[in-house]
């Protein structure tokens, strides 16, 4: 995904209510108010608003009571969310040498500052071996 496919990022809340939606539906094809509250530990109440809110700009089919299904649209930035939280993720913790848990927690923290072709040029280091430590041991 570029930067073009989505002109004006989502909030750091939408995005992670996205993102919790995105895992859900690639776990167990679908996602249920209850499982997103438990998961990301606020209440149904604020799931069902957030769902609202990513339904009316496309992001997701919701109605009360249903399950939630990402739109063509909410998939692809969902994926492009979850995809730049495992770049850097694993960039914390080889290249900063950060511990699993420590670069968990940063990657959730940032992967909402950069810009997706910020994390682009990232993962393509990562590919071109840039971040591999050469003659450490």
């Amino acid at each position: 995904m570029n930067e073009q496919s989505f002109p004006k990022r989502l909030s750091k809340s939408a995005e992670d209510y996205l993102e919790a939606v995105g895992e859900l539906c690639k776990k167990n094809g679908q996602a249920q108010v209850s499982e997103l509250a438990a998961m990301l530990g606020v209440k149904k109440p604020s799931v069902t608003v957030a769902m609202r809110n990513l339904a009316d700009r496309g992001m997701v089919h919701y109605a009360p009571y249903c399950p939630i299904q990402l739109t063509e649209k909410g998939r692809l930035y969902a994926d492009s969310v979850m995809n730049a939280h495992h770049v850097l993720q694993r960039f914390m913790e080889q290249a900063a040498g950060l511990s699993p848990d420590r670069a968990e927690t940063v990657a959730c923290l940032i992967e909402h500052i950069l810009t997706m072709e910020e994390v682009s040029g990232i993962e393509k280091r990562f590919s071109e071996g840039f971040f591999e430590r050469k003659g450490t041991r």
